[in-house]
């Protein structure tokens, strides 16, 4: 076995043994865990309070996450939505038709108006016909 293995089993036994552990500490009352000789342990308040706070956290992360991304975005009418510094366009000269996967591009906004509203010719000048 793997180090990595055993860390992993580890792991997952002692988030089961912490999960019973506060399963009891929630529904056990508190002349039980006097009995048991256990005498200083949170408020149950806290029970509640800590997954509330948790998953508050979580929301806030992932809106705020999302708001962040709306303020960066550019606007739609923005011509960097459609060409930036990023782009790379193909170079018909070097084809790698032949010679396995051709490399990722960018296709022109006019190819692509091209052939979304089938305008036949230019469709045929911009992408090569494939014999396969």
């Amino acid at each position: 076995m793997k180090s990595i293995e055993i860390y992993g089993f580890i792991g997952w036994i002692s988030s089961y043994i912490v999960f019973v552990v506060y399963l009891a500490w929630v529904f056990l009352p508190e002349s039980a865990f006097y009995s048991l000789g256990i005498h200083y342990f949170p408020q149950k308040y806290w029970a509640l309070a800590i997954p509330s706070f948790f998953v508050a956290t979580i929301f806030t992360v992932i809106t705020g996450y999302a708001a962040l991304n709306y303020c960066l975005c550019n606007k739609l009418d923005s011509y960097e939505n459609v060409e930036d510094k990023y782009t790379r366009l193909h170079n018909l000269k070097k084809t790698e038709l032949h010679e396995g996967l051709p490399e990722v591009y960018d296709i022109p906004i006019n190819v692509v108006n091209n052939v979304l509203y089938w305008q036949k010719e230019m469709v045929e000048k911009y992408i090569p016909k494939h014999n396969d």
